[in-house]
């Protein structure tokens, strides 16, 4: 619309009109309030109940609140301590290792191998995450989630006998396993969760998680993950590949129900799972997660392979030990690191040599014992292979014995059926008893007459042990006789093997240490040191007549010699050789037997010897232990040798608790270059060591000439040794040493009965130490006893003419002591200072003519044969 002008002001703008507002429409008239309605019945009740819920919920929460606090209250007073977990150091077996480091034995209840984080391989880390708590890094120690389902299915499950599931998480199950127990219970499991989030708050989840996978039982008494590396794979955990990590991660669901060895479709089913949570949770590749799934389980036990095998009497002696110095708590939970003298190379050859000397023994004087088993089967010819299956090996086995059953058995031949060992089929061989004449019927215990059949000792359906020579079976049995074998290094008294038996699995008795038995003549060479150490020469002569004593007791002790005759005057270095008793006796009462008990107990074979002349031809209880101290000492030229098992023993962290007495240097640290060491060992001397190399020298001769000729047969170097026959051939012994190795062996039965006619200690212990020591000595110098200082090695003649070479000491000459100063005899080289046993023969009656009748009540039991 055009601007207004004004006519009188033509090009003057204007300013436009005001117009008044419109005027507002007038408002409606208001309605007049409504009256406001009454409620009916049923909203005033729906009211009521609505306003009654908030009420309920209200006060219930004040209740749940309340009875939480009072089930907190309950159920965490009295809960253990958490803080002890911050120090927790868990059992741990004690190891044994033999000189080369491998293991000869576990002492302890719980196979468990600590390992500290830093060594936990980070993927064996997270199999058992993924397979066990997902959310293990982030949770306060318990899965809230977890709880309600596991709460939830419980509910569910109640009254039908199912247990309440566990949900628990890596923390719950370290207090379920360390500080509560193994009974899931709705209390237990509240118990559980309060102490879970106790051991959050105080410990980091590292330490957690490294008492979990140290203290978790996997099966196969392996206790955490590095026991059951080595146990299932044979491996150190360093070494475990993602599917062997993830196969050990399957195993706390049900270490039982997932064991590779008895349930390995079950176990590798759970282990491909594990692998898939693995990769769920972002920790491997897909390319990862398919190859450790198509690689097989191949489960492998590395106990046995890992131990020295026969090596058990051996680990009992060192137990034994160990317990005493430091407690059973200790030896079974402490983890100590035990090392020992222990050769694995020469137990070997001590427990080959000893099995096969009583295997010889057996077959001559034992006949057949040997039968296993008897199976009753009417399809005997059709189900053998089946009926052999069903039969358990029994202990005691050698390497390539195996089970057999008898199908027939005739005259000459039998047939038997066995397992192939290399291909594990059914096969049948024939026995021949040309070739198993030695397996003679038995009657009331001792063999009776030739196998003149198989069918004397064999039947059908009879189980027996068989070896395999090419393809060819032949009769096996485990002999009753036993025996025991012991060698150590006489400089340091280190054991280097020892058997106490057949077989630890069959008798862990140790016959070596624990058996009391009377060494017979294997203490002479004690009374002639004796006589030496009285100056007495090895070329006087003694007498070898017969020799009455009265005993206390009223009896005639009249001993006679092996060979049942007497020789007369005989130099002394010769009647050690021939083992003469009566040439010994009258020896032993010339020097007294104060003189050869003293002796006897310094070197350590008793620790009293009674006062009668049966002592001096070892009418004595004594084991192989103490014989083969008391060598060891002569070995060292009367320098006291105490043998040792353990060389060390250091606890978990390195300290050594232990160390075994070790060689001194006395001029080590006198800063002369030039001067090279004198190495020393410790020990008291007992003898000096002229005497004592005199009686080395006489038994070489023992060895040589001798009783103890079939011990060295082939060895070429110098052997002193004696042997030890007990009276009606009960017990057979043989000890012998080199300048650096000395090993004794002994053989009989348990229960003391003969051994039979001429089984000498020469006979029977003698070609068992040969073959063992053949292997000791195999590579060693031919070394020869070193003379002390002025002592001079002179030629002198046996009775029948021969020379032979013996010791003398500075000032004594061969042939100074003749016939004139006769031992034994009227005119005596010396008179004992010791007063013979009461009711004993007076000195002066030595050598004199024996009665022409033997009197009554003669004991020709006591003592020594050979």
């Amino acid at each position: 619309m055009p601007e207004p002008t004004d006519p009188f002001h033509a090009g003057e703008r204007l300013a436009p009109t005001r117009r008044p507002p419109p005027k507002k429409p007038p408002a409606p008239p208001r309605k007049p309030p409504r009256k406001p309605r009454r409620p009916g019945l049923g909203g005033t009740l729906a009211r009521f109940f609505v306003f009654g819920l908030y009420r309920l919920a209200f006060f219930g929460v004040i209740v749940l609140i309340v009875a939480g606090g009072i089930a907190f209250f309950v159920f965490s007073s009295g809960l253990p301590s958490v803080e002890t977990l911050k120090t927790y150091e868990p059992p741990l077996e004690s190891r044994v290792y033999a000189n080369n480091f491998q293991l000869v034995s576990d002492l302890g209840s719980q196979h468990r191998i600590y390992v500290p984080y830093n060594q936990i391989p980070p993927m064996v880390a997270q199999a058992f995450i993924s397979a066990e708590d997902r959310l293990f890094w982030v949770e306060p120690g318990i899965n809230p989630f977890s709880i309600i389902r596991a709460g939830l299915t419980d509910i569910s499950r109640i009254g039908s006998g199912h247990r309440p599931l566990g949900a628990s998480t890596i923390t719950e199950q370290v207090v379920k396993n360390m500080l509560l127990d193994n009974h899931i219970t709705f209390a237990t499991k509240i118990k559980e969760a309060i102490l879970a989030m106790r051991v959050s708050s105080v410990m980091t989840k590292k330490q957690v998680l490294t008492l979990y996978l140290n203290e978790i039982y996997l099966g196969n008494n392996s206790y955490g993950i590095a026991a059951a590396a080595q146990t299932y794979f044979d491996k150190p955990l360093s070494q475990l590949d993602l599917a062997q990590a993830a196969s050990l991660a399957a195993l706390p669901k049900a270490p039982s129900g997932y064991d590779p060895f008895l349930h390995p479709q079950d176990a590798l089913a759970r282990r491909n799972f594990v692998i898939s949570r693995i990769l769920a949770d972002g920790d491997i590749t897909q390319a990862q997660a398919n190859a450790a799934t198509a690689e097989p389980l191949l489960p492998r036990a590395g106990a046995e392979p890992l131990s020295v095998p026969d090596a058990g009497y051996f680990a009992d002696a060192v137990r034994a030990e160990l317990t005493q110095r430091f407690g059973q708590d200790t030896v079974n939970q402490g983890g100590l690191i035990v090392h020992t003298s222990l050769s694995p190379h020469l137990q070997e050859a001590a427990v080959t040599a000893l099995r096969n000397g009583l295997e010889r023994y057996d077959r001559i004087y034992g006949g057949w014992h040997g039968l296993v088993a008897h199976v009753t089967d009417p399809d005997l010819s059709t189900n053998w292979a089946t009926d052999l299956a069903k039969q358990t090996n029994p202990q005691g086995m050698r390497h390539g014995w195996q089970l057999a059953i008898v199908l027939t058995a005739g005259t000459d031949t039998g047939i038997i059926g066995y397992i192939d060992p290399a291909d594990g089929s059914p096969q049948t061989g024939t026995l021949t008893r040309a070739a198993n004449r030695w397996a003679r019927p038995l009657l009331h215990g001792h063999p009776a007459g030739p196998l003149n059949a198989v069918s004397q000792v064999l039947h059908p359906g009879d189980v027996i042990m068989v070896s395999l020579h090419q393809g060819t079976p032949a009769l096996e049995q485990i002999p009753n006789v036993q025996g025991g074998l012991i060698s150590m290094d006489p400089q340091t008294g280190r054991v280097l093997a020892m058997v106490g038996g057949w077989s630890h699995d069959v008798s862990p008795y140790n016959r070596v240490i624990q058996a009391q038995r009377q060494p017979g003549s294997s203490v002479k060479p004690l009374v002639y040191l004796t006589a030496m150490e009285q100056g007495i020469q090895p070329d006087a002569p003694v007498l070898d007549a017969p020799f009455v004593q009265q005993m206390s007791n009223g009896t005639t002790y009249r001993p006679g010699n092996y060979e049942a005759n007497f020789q007369g005057p005989v130099p002394i270095f010769h009647a050690l050789e021939q083992s003469l008793n009566l040439a010994t006796l009258h020896l032993a009462r010339e020097i007294g037997l104060s003189n050869i008990a003293t002796n006897f107990q310094n070197f350590g074979i008793v620790d009293q010897m009674p006062l009668y002349y049966p002592s001096a031809i070892g009418a004595i209880d004594t084991t192989l232990w103490k014989m083969a101290t008391a060598y060891a000492a002569l070995d060292e030229y009367g320098r006291q040798v105490t043998p040792t098992l353990i060389d060390s023993v250091t606890n978990p962290q390195g300290q050594v608790l232990y160390q075994a007495a070790s060689q001194n240097c006395d001029n080590c640290n006198n800063g002369d270059p030039a001067q090279p060491p004198i190495i020393g060992y410790s020990g008291a001397q007992l003898a000096d060591p002229d005497s004592v190399f005199q009686i080395i020298t006489m038994m070489k001769g023992v060895a040589l000439r001798g009783t103890g000729t079939p011990a060295v047969v082939g060895i070429p170097q110098p052997v002193a040794g004696k042997t030890g026959t007990t009276n009606n051939f009960n017990d057979a012994w043989f000890l012998g040493f080199t300048p650096g190795v000395l090993t004794g062996c002994w053989v009989g039965y348990d229960t003391p009965v003969s051994l039979g006619d001429n089984q000498t200690g020469g006979n029977v212990c003698g070609p068992i130490w040969n073959e063992y020591m053949k292997t000791a000595l195999a590579g060693q110098p031919d070394l020869d006893f070193a003379a002390p200082p002025g002592m001079t090695l002179n030629q002198v003649p046996e009775p029948d003419g021969t020379m032979v070479t013996e010791a003398f000491k500075p000032g004594q000459t061969p042939g100074a002591q003749s016939q004139d100063s006769l031992l034994g005899g009227q005119n005596s080289l010396t008179t004992s200072n010791s007063p013979s046993p009461p009711g004993g023969t007076p000195a002066n009656q030595i050598g004199a003519t024996p009665p022409a009748t033997s009197p009554t009540n003669i004991d020709k039991s006591l003592g020594g044969l050979y």
